[in-house]
């Protein structure tokens, strides 16, 4: 039964997330008034953390915000933190947290850009610092300016601590980067380093900045040296500018939009560099997501899927990045493609080899996407028996399975499992081996008519005596099969209709945003099981392009635009 709900004038809509991680948007790396920031705070009427969060919530797709403020009072520059501010703005950070909606968090910013560079660090429950003002220590914990090896230390002993590199320079963090050795300690904590940074004194709250300054020659030097780290962007905003500079954004992978997941996405390295403020970036080798660190028995096969909710802003090229970690040689290309918002790749790799793969995704308006890298290391593994090929291949909607075994009386059961997520796998089709005058068998299966995105695909084979031996995991893509929801008229003059399926009642919210990405419209909404429709009222809209989002508690349901006439 179709239902519809009338809330406000706007009728809502659900559609069905079946990713293992959702998208979230944001930047944590920003100041307040607490240090050197709201430099307009006079004109801008915000001074304080809770009144920055409060004005970053309401930037376009902005899910979590973190401020990092200078960590101390005396310089050139006259940062101005006081050990006092630090309990303040963690707990104004408390406040402002709304799991679910908006994510609040507050840290740090290490160091002076002249005397070391800058480090970013959450998680800290007390200021860590060398400063004494007036005979009073101005940190809770103490650490040398320039020491850096004492402050890794100080984060690895913090529970969640993490760290990122702000605005990095090759001779910065005690030259790690370059011609000092790897340090594992400082590997252990520092999981990103900023490939865009600013333009931190940008005055612009429209959206209309360039992406700022590239830092990507250090994100590939870390990447040579050893280091596993991901790409970020900073917005470093001086000015109560938070989220409105430009469209650029750090995305995150995780399970829900609250602090500790956000946290444990970023220690675990999920989360890639976007000049694009909404496009999603599905990149997994072997089933794993970006960030992971894994020992694989089989070749790397590399998925990537990028999605925008803006139509018309396309994909011009995917190229794969490779190296070898600890070898100090830049990455290089290993493919790539042009055209496509998809690839799918093999790369054939030998017994107790290493590699780290990543990938920059250019979009047709030259927006630039970066992804964390996922790094393997190849083991080398003895088969009771031989698995000659395993290839999944999709073909026209359906995925093709073929595989070889080599003939072995062992053999007793084959079973074809299936996967979205890469990670719980479930049986769809199982064989008897059979007997065969030839050395080599082939089999094959079909998977008719399977839903969008990436599937996964192992062999199970048991033997006789009950032992059991995985195949390497392998994967195909169904893309553009089926139309997730209808939205129509578009463009539009005074009403706008957008028809869905809703598995599941829950409570959602819906926002729309004008093409400046200011928000015009906030509502709490209820959403029922089965099929529904969305009407919404734009007769008072002004003429021009808005977003439209739905959001249910961790997850952005629906995110696309539409013209009003």
């Amino acid at each position: 039964m179709r239902k519809i709900i009338l809330l406000s004038g706007i009728m809502l809509m659900c559609l069905q997330s079946i990713a293992q991680y959702n998208f979230y948007y944001g930047n944590i790396h920003s100041h307040t008034e607490y240090s050197d920031g709201n430099k307009d705070s006079v004109a801008s009427g915000v001074n304080n953390p809770g009144e920055s969060f409060a004005y970053a919530k309401g930037s376009y797709h902005i899910d979590f915000w973190g401020i990092s403020e200078h960590n101390h009072f005396t310089a050139t520059n006259n940062p101005g933190m006081l050990l006092s501010r630090y309990a303040e703005g963690l707990y104004q950070a408390d406040t402002s947290n709304q799991n679910g909606t908006f994510v609040a968090m507050y840290g740090m910013e290490f160091g002076t850009i002249s005397q070391g560079g800058h480090i970013i660090i959450y998680n800290s429950p007390g200021l860590i610092g060398w400063e004494t003002i007036a005979s009073n220590p101005n940190y809770n914990t103490y650490c040398p300016l320039n020491n850096f090896p004492v402050l890794w230390n100080i984060v690895n002993s913090i529970p969640n601590a993490f760290c990122t590199m702000a605005h990095p320079q090759l001779n910065d963090y005690g030259n790690i980067l370059d011609g000092a050795a790897f340090s594992t300690s400082a590997d252990s904590c520092i999981v990103g380093t900023a490939i865009r940074s600013g333009s931190a004194f940008s005055t612009t709250t429209d959206y209309t900045d360039f992406p700022a300054l590239s830092y990507e020659t250090e994100y590939k030097k870390a990447l040579s040296k050893g280091y596993h780290v991901s790409p970020s962007i900073d917005h470093d905003n001086h000015y109560t500018t938070f989220g409105r500079t430009n469209k650029t954004r750090t995305v995150v992978l995780s399970n829900a939009l609250n602090r500790d997941s956000i946290i444990d996405a970023y220690k675990h390295r999920r989360f890639y560099a976007s000049d694009d403020w909404n496009a999603q970036v599905n990149y997994q080798l072997n089933g794993n997501y970006m960030g992971s660190i894994i020992n694989t028995t089989s070749n790397s096969n590399i998925n990537i899927v990028v999605t925008d909710a803006d139509v018309a802003e396309t994909v011009s090229s995917i190229a794969v990045y490779y190296g070898i970690p600890g070898s100090g040689l830049f990455p290089t290309i290993l493919t790539s493609n042009t055209l496509s918002n998809s690839l799918n790749y093999t790369h054939v790799t030998a017994d107790n080899s290493t590699y780290y793969y990543y990938a920059k995704i250019i979009q047709s308006d030259g927006d630039i996407i970066w992804t964390a890298p996922i790094w393997i290391y190849r083991t080398p593994i003895i088969l009771p028996y031989s698995i000659v090929s395993f290839t999944a291949q999709t073909i026209n909607e359906n995925i093709a399975l073929d595989w070889t075994l080599t003939h072995n009386e062992l053999i007793d059961e084959i079973a074809l499992e299936h996967s979205k997520n890469g990670t719980t796998f479930e049986t769809i089709y199982t064989t008897f081996a059979e007997c065969c005058d030839t050395i080599e068998k082939n089999y094959s299966y079909t998977d008719i008519n399977p839903t969008d995105g990436i599937h996964f695909y192992r062999l199970k084979l048991k033997d006789i005596e009950g032992k059991i031996q995985y195949s390497s995991t392998q994967s195909a893509i169904i893309e553009g099969k089926k139309q997730l929801y209808n939205l129509y008229p578009n463009p539009a003059s005074n009403q706008l209709n957008l028809a869905y399926q809703a598995n599941t009642e829950t409570r959602a919210i819906v926002k729309i945003y004008n093409a400046d990405g200011r928000e015009i419209l906030f509502q709490n909404c209820q959403l029922y099981t089965g099929e529904n429709k969305l009407m919404i009222d734009i007769t008072s809209l002004a003429k021009g392009i808005y977003y439209i989002v739905l959001q249910k508690q961790d997850v952005r349901l629906v995110d696309t635009q539409f013209i009003k006439l």
